[in-house]
């Protein structure tokens, strides 16, 4: 093991990372760490190479992931830590929160234990609107689907979408479109060791169509307000609660992304929690490098 090095983990997918790696290995070095890129998923690395590894871009553990997981318990020293990482890669930790008492947005959960055939799921869809159909474990909003509940064509879709995934042993979940996602985005409020760093502002990114293009996801970085941040104080501390309850071993979290959209009631709901690697926005605002590059020296150094 090197004491100067700190490993972060791509994929080979995403060798060379997202946006804003490459600032953030030059604002470590500012640091007298030397970063180096290993692919999580190259059996050939060496993981104690480094002090320990914090992972930055790897989207293919969605498709992977109990190899992903068996990994991630391999590495001596992995931020977040394994059982968090296990916790979050499942979006049924949405279900437990809610149960909890936090607001996500409605959602009915079809499981492949249930068996259930074309009719029971489609009878699980919205009757009027525009709904989403998301698969439990993904990454970046891969697998994700919006569809028209009055079309038969896109009704009729959603079936299939639905009924694949259920195939390859994924639960699903059914949430209505809100139009809020249109007309106020999405806000991510990002936290690194549980302080807040910064805050985007995110464009809609799913057309009910099929045949249309994804149109390019627009950041904004803004300030938060005070209910957005309050929201995200209130959900951190609901997320650190249940990783005391859950975790066996490092109970710190390096970073933290919590995805919000208006309820159309003058609060909010919990879109999604990103612990996992998911984008953290490094590249939307200037202090975001800084502030990351700080919060892995604060670990590095304990």
């Amino acid at each position: 093991m090197s004491d100067d090095k700190l490993i972060l983990v791509m994929s080979t997918d995403t060798p060379k990372g997202l946006s804003g790696d490459e600032d953030l290995c030059e604002a470590l070095r500012e640091h007298d760490i030397e970063p180096v890129l290993r692919n999580w998923d190259d059996p050939s690395v060496d993981w104690s190479e480094g002090r320990f590894a914090v992972l930055r871009s790897t989207p293919n553990y969605a498709h992977h992931r109990e190899e992903f997981l068996r990994w991630a318990r391999s590495v001596p020293k992995l931020l977040n830590s394994p059982d968090i990482l296990e916790w979050n890669t499942d979006k049924h930790y949405l279900r437990e929160l809610a149960k909890r008492g936090m607001p996500i947005i409605p959602t009915i959960w079809l499981e492949p234990d249930a068996n259930l055939t074309k009719h029971q799921v489609h009878t699980r869809f919205p009757s009027h609107g525009d709904f989403v159909v998301k698969p439990t474990i993904s990454s970046g909003g891969r697998g994700v689907g919006r569809y028209t509940a009055t079309s038969a064509v896109s009704r009729m879709e959603a079936i299939h979408h639905a009924m694949d995934l259920l195939s390859q042993g994924s639960g699903v979940m059914i949430q209505r479109y809100l139009s809020q996602v249109e007309t106020h985005g999405e806000v991510s409020v990002v936290y690194f060791n549980g302080v807040i760093s910064h805050t985007v502002q995110k464009s809609a990114m799913l057309h009910a169509a099929s045949d249309e293009p994804e149109p390019e996801e627009i950041v904004t970085a803004r300030y938060s307000s005070q209910e957005e941040w309050g929201w995200g104080e209130e959900v951190r501390r609901y997320v650190h609660d249940q990783i005391k309850r859950t975790t066996k071993h490092d109970t710190q979290v390096l970073y933290n992304r919590i995805d919000l959209v208006p309820d159309g009631k003058g609060s909010y709901y919990v879109m999604e929690i990103g612990l996992v690697e998911g984008n953290i926005y490094l590249d939307s605002a200037r202090e975001a490098v800084e502030h990351f590059a700080d919060a892995i020296a604060q670990r590095f150094y304990w």
